[in-house]
């Protein structure tokens, strides 16, 4: 149950990406499902195959957003490093701390591509990106994994 459970999920992010990006990006919805993907193989997942992982999601984010190749593998790949080492000494059974380990790693996350696109497109900093998103996409991975037999579902205790 618990490989079907992940496998939905999993899928289910992905399409719920491909659709924000396709539909819901002109109402200014901004929300990263891929993220949590990458949060999970984070938690998951031994070092090397973390750090790929950022790297060919954050890839997949940059085709998604059409910006310079390379800023948000490079930048994710970091908040991979963050997830990986602080998801080892923390209470994954705790909400809150679940919250603020996705909210503070994408929020720094998306400050390191904001900064790049800056100096190269000159393209001011987007609060939006730097605090909705991060906000919307921890409220939508707590949601998912909230009650104790999701988490078990995920594997993540």
């Amino acid at each position: 149950m618990n490989r079907k459970y992940k496998v939905v999920i999993f899928i289910l992010l992905i399409l719920g990406e491909i659709a924000l990006n396709k539909y819901a990006r002109p109402f200014k919805l901004y929300l990263d499902l891929l993220y949590l993907i990458l949060v999970y193989i984070s938690i998951k997942s031994g070092f090397v195959k973390c750090m790929l992982a950022a790297a060919v999601i954050g890839l997949i984010t940059d085709y998604f957003s059409m910006n310079v190749i390379g800023v948000f593998g490079f930048s994710w790949t970091l908040a991979a490093f963050l997830l990986n080492e602080v998801s080892q000494r923390i209470d994954l059974k705790n909400n809150l701390f679940v919250f603020l380990m996705i909210f503070i790693s994408l929020a720094l996350s998306n400050i390191i591509a904001n900064t790049f696109f800056n100096i190269i497109l000159h393209i001011g900093f987007n609060w939006q990106l730097i605090l909705i998103q991060p906000l919307l996409t921890s409220l939508v991975g707590i949601s998912i994994a909230f009650t104790d037999k999701a988490k078990g579902y995920l594997d993540v205790y």
